[in-house]
């Protein structure tokens, strides 16, 4: 898995070439890893506009639940390589992560059964993002006290 170099701007959103992620893995498995943390992800393309748009909210929203509840959200963006000649890469990425446009965004929870799927929308509001996000940190909990039970 390869992470992309990020500029101090972007340091709390980490950037993987899809290309580049673990095909050993699940998609999801290469970006959710631990208990007790919510992870948001962000599925862009190159030549999206809004996913251009969306690119700087995003990475505020970031900053913001950074800032109120350190270290327990992660941010990623997994970006796609899209060329009109050759969609290949666009097409294995909406088979492997089952999502219809771009941007997409989910939210993860690790749980004893794995990764749960807690959210999924394309282009959505940051503010319906950070609720979804708000409400995933009490689940985010308790699938954590419940891995600490085994």
């Amino acid at each position: 898995m390869t992470l992309i170099s990020q500029t101090p701007e972007d340091s709390l959103v980490r950037t993987f070439e899809f290309d580049k992620l673990d095909r050993s893995l699940s998609p999801i498995e290469n970006l959710v890893n631990n208990f007790g943390i919510v992870y948001v992800t962000s599925i862009t393309r190159d030549g999206c506009s809004g996913c251009a748009e969306q690119k700087p909210l995003f990475r505020d929203l970031a900053n913001k639940i950074a800032g109120r509840h350190q270290q327990r959200a992660v941010f990623s963006s997994v970006h796609i390589r899209y060329n009109p000649e050759d969609d290949g890469e666009s097409r294995a990425a909406k088979r492997a992560f089952r999502h219809p446009a771009y941007p997409t965004y989910m939210i993860h929870v690790k749980s004893k059964l794995g990764s749960l799927e807690l959210y999924r929308a394309v282009y959505p509001t940051m503010e319906e993002l950070e609720q979804q996000i708000m409400s995933a940190f009490e689940l985010a909990d308790y699938y954590k006290v419940d891995s600490d039970a085994t």
